[in-house]
């Protein structure tokens, strides 16, 4: 019973860490370890935390997310992310643009293919 108290006492939810402004926003794919998407997870968790307007973390956690087969969470990333960028005028990097869009395809498709299973 104390491993399971202790376990819930751990899990982290991305709105439980506290903003560290020293964080890039590009930092959630760094040093990935395959083998330890666990702790990339928590880690990107933290970047989105530290920059909750900024689409880039968000599209990096939908790839933790895929990888680690939750695709709805990766798919609610995908779609927060294109808000985001939708809501700014200009993109500075239209890569992101067109990665957001193919990714947000495949989360369209993916659902139609639900509802016709």
């Amino acid at each position: 019973m104390l491993l399971l108290i202790q376990a819930c006492g751990n899990a982290e939810s991305p709105q439980a860490a506290s903003p560290d402004p020293k964080v890039k926003p590009s930092s959630c794919l760094e040093d990935l370890d395959l083998q330890r998407l666990d702790k990339a997870l928590k880690h990107c968790n933290a970047v989105v935390v530290s920059h909750p307007d900024n689409p880039v973390p968000l599209t990096d956690r939908s790839l933790i997310h895929t990888l680690m087969g939750s695709d709805d969470e990766a798919c609610a990333d995908v779609s927060k992310a294109t808000s985001l960028l939708t809501g700014k005028k200009t993109s500075k990097d239209p890569l992101l643009r067109h990665e957001l869009a193919v990714r947000q395809q495949s989360c369209k498709q993916r659902a139609t293919m639900a509802g016709n299973g």
